[in-house]
C-alpha cells in the first residue's frame, strides 16, 4: 500500500504489487497478534460450578438489539456488529484501536445446556450469560449397597 501511495505506476510491476501484499499481511498479522483477531473478540470469562455456568463478556459501547445469543446442547455463540462512531465531516482519524465491525464467538461449555433457562444480562458494557446445566448431566450421587 505504502508504495502505491508514493508512486502509482508501481501497479504495473509484479515485484511491487507482491511485496505490497506481504506487507499488508505482515501488517494485519502483527496487529491481530497485538490486539487480538476477532475471533477472539469478544474477550469472555467462563466461571462454571456443577449445577450452572456463567460467562461473562466485554462488550462496551453496545446495544443490546446488536448481540445475539444462542445456544444449542453445550454450545454457544455470541455475534453482534459493533457501529464504527460517526465521525463529524472533516474529522480525519488518526489512530482507531477501538474495535468495531461484525464478530462472532463460540464457547464450547463442559456440560449441556437447560436453553428454557438460559438469561442474560448487560450492565455498564459487561454481558452476563448464565447458564444452567440439565437435568440429565448433572451428576448423580450413586448410593454403595453393602455386600
Amino acid at each position: 500500500m505504502l508504495f502505491r501511495i508514493l508512486d502509482p505506476q508501481t501497479k504495473t510491476n509484479q515485484f511491487w504489487r507482491d511485496f505490497d501484499r506481504l506487507n499488508d499481511e505482515l501488517t494485519r498479522s502483527i496487529l491481530n497478534d497485538q490486539f487480538g483477531s476477532s475471533s477472539h473478540f469478544p474477550p469472555v470469562n467462563v466461571y462454571t460450578k456443577e449445577d450452572e455456568a456463567l460467562v461473562t463478556c466485554l462488550l462496551p459501547g453496545m446495544d443490546t438489539d446488536q448481540i445475539e445469543i444462542n445456544v444449542k446442547d453445550n454450545m454457544l455463540s455470541i455475534h453482534g456488529k459493533k457501529k464504527a462512531e460517526d465521525l463529524a465531516e472533516g474529522t480525519e482519524v488518526h489512530r482507531r484501536e477501538i474495535f468495531h465491525g461484525e464478530f462472532h464467538r463460540t464457547l464450547e461449555l463442559p456440560f449441556r445446556v437447560n436453553q428454557d433457562q438460559v438469561s442474560a444480562k448487560y450492565v455498564n458494557g459487561v454481558l452476563n450469560i448464565h447458564l444452567p446445566r440439565r437435568e440429565e448431566d448433572k451428576p448423580k450421587k450413586v448410593s454403595i449397597n453393602i455386600g
